[in-house]
């Protein structure tokens, strides 16, 4: 489908979804023989006459989002409003979706009606699963065939009833973590696809995506601490799944739109796409590259955006996704790669993924790196780089989000115990964080034992009850966060 095309679709998904609610709305306050209600009948055939192309038109709630014929409806300020009313209204119904049969295209307007008012009416029942079961029985009695309701499996609706009290960090860790895998594979999957002949669509992982950024909205701490899954011998995938994370995490620091995070965190997903192309021996060679080998390894951002051509999906999201990854290595003062003529400044989010990719890359365990850096220490050296390498502004946010001592740095206290923070102290302005005193099983492996406040002081002294010692990062310990913090 062309992005012209998948304008006009939207468009018409856009004009039903309004007349729908717009019918719904007027039908409450007036007769159905009132010339609003006539009128809003008549809007309502033709929007969907205009949308159904199939045998079915099918509506479904979605994370909180309007999901139309597989399609994630666009949130942004014209529809934001629109997409929350619907999504309520499907919710205060228990509701997962609604399908609409071809029929329907002959129904009468007395048919019409009597559906609105049927599916109005619905929400008025106090147990839901009640009003799910009369709904269904209305539409039946009513010989309304061309409406079948989608209920909400069993789970969702538990997890609907418990949504308010999901603050089980243990819960959102394990949510976190599911999110983490199904972006690695999605991401995995396009990967082993693109570099072939054909097309490759971007459906299933801007779903996964904008699945993410609804999380990262309801809990960015979290998600700046799954940044610390890292699986050593797969770093090819890790890497663009760690820099898609946080810099979405620091697109919700400065109030990105929900749309702007969803397109950053594709941006950032596919800012080393382009690897794919470079050899492995040089990908993977220990020691210092050559230059023939390092002007292999340079050309992997423009061919990032090559790749990214390729894709199956609109001109328009090409379009919107082609810059960052091809600018992420030049450097706020264009010092970089690629060389280009321009004097322009980088775009925002090719500033962002730049911090979050050096970050990632200078604390994950290589083979063609000496010595690794613990996350405190890499804050610090990038610090030092702010307004050459770096956007000065951006390099203190991201240091900011992450805290002075980052989730998974490995600490030595002076009761000479090693400690592995685990979440940023929950004082406001504290500096000092929560961590976990590791101790060792009888075969040597490390385990959790007590959760420790490093912000706290003797009352007398005004000093640190632990003081720390020395920074490492866990894999000279050959410690993986994940093992012990998901």
């Amino acid at each position: 489908m062309t992005d012209v095309s998948k304008y006009r679709s939207y468009s018409r998904i856009e004009k039903f979804i309004q007349n729908f609610y717009t019918l719904l709305q007027t039908t409450r306050i007036h007769r159905d023989d009132h010339k609003l209600v006539i009128k809003g009948v008549s809007s309502f055939y033709k929007s969907i006459a205009a949308c159904m192309e199939g045998n079915a038109f099918v509506i479904k709630i979605v994370n909180s989002r309007l999901v139309v014929e597989d399609e994630i409806l666009p949130y942004n300020r014209t529809t934001k409003n629109l997409i929350d009313n619907m999504v309520n209204y499907f919710d205060a119904r228990d509701l997962e979706g609604l399908r609409l049969l071809e029929p329907i295209k002959k129904a009468s307007a007395k048919e019409i009606l009597a559906f609105i008012h049927l599916f109005d009416r619905a929400g008025q029942r106090q147990d839901l699963q009640d009003a799910q079961a009369w709904l269904t029985g209305g539409l039946k009695a009513k010989n309304i065939l061309w409406a079948e309701v989608i209920k909400k499996p069993a789970a969702k609706r538990a997890e609907k009833v418990e949504e308010f009290s999901f603050s089980s960090e243990a819960e959102l860790r394990e949510r976190a973590r599911k999110d983490y895998s199904c972006i690695i594979a999605s991401f995995k999957e396009v990967s082993e696809k693109v570099s072939g002949l054909g097309q490759v669509g971007m459906r299933k992982i801007v779903r996964v995506v904008q699945d993410v950024v609804t999380h990262i909205i309801d809990d960015i701490e979290v998600y700046t601490a799954i940044s610390t899954l890292r699986v050593f011998d797969d770093y090819t995938f890790t890497h663009s799944v760690n820099v898609a994370i946080l810099s979405m995490c620091m697109g919700k620091q400065i109030k990105l739109s929900r749309n702007s995070l969803e397109r950053l965190g594709i941006c950032a997903l596919f800012h080393d796409l382009g690897k794919i192309n470079v050899p492995y021996e040089v990908l993977n060679k220990a020691g210092k590259l050559d230059d023939s080998d390092f002007k292999k390894l340079q050309e992997h951002s423009l061919n990032s955006a090559r790749l990214i051509i390729k894709l199956k999906t609109t001109r328009d999201r090409k379009a919107k996704i082609l810059l960052p990854p091809f600018e992420h290595h030049m450097k706020y003062d264009l010092s970089g790669y690629p060389h280009v003529n321009w004097n322009k400044p980088l775009s925002l989010f090719g500033r962002i993924i730049a911090i979050a990719d050096v970050y990632d890359a200078i604390t994950s365990p290589r083979v063609y790196r000496r010595s690794i850096l613990s996350p405190d220490r890499a804050l610090g050296l990038m610090l030092d780089g702010a307004g050459k390498d770096f956007d000065p502004i951006m390099i203190k946010v991201f240091i900011n989000m992450l805290g002075v001592y980052p989730v998974g740095t490995l600490l030595k206290l002076n009761t000479d115990e090693l400690a592995l923070v685990e979440s940023l102290s929950p004082k406001k302005g504290e500096m000092r964080p929560r961590a976990c005193i590791l101790k060792k099983d009888m075969i040597g492996n490390y385990y959790k034992a007590n959760t420790i406040d490093l912000s706290l002081k003797y009352s007398e002294t005004e000093k640190y009850v632990w003081e720390i010692i020395e920074t490492y990062h866990p894999s000279v310990f050959g410690i993986q966060p994940v093992q012990l913090l998901f």
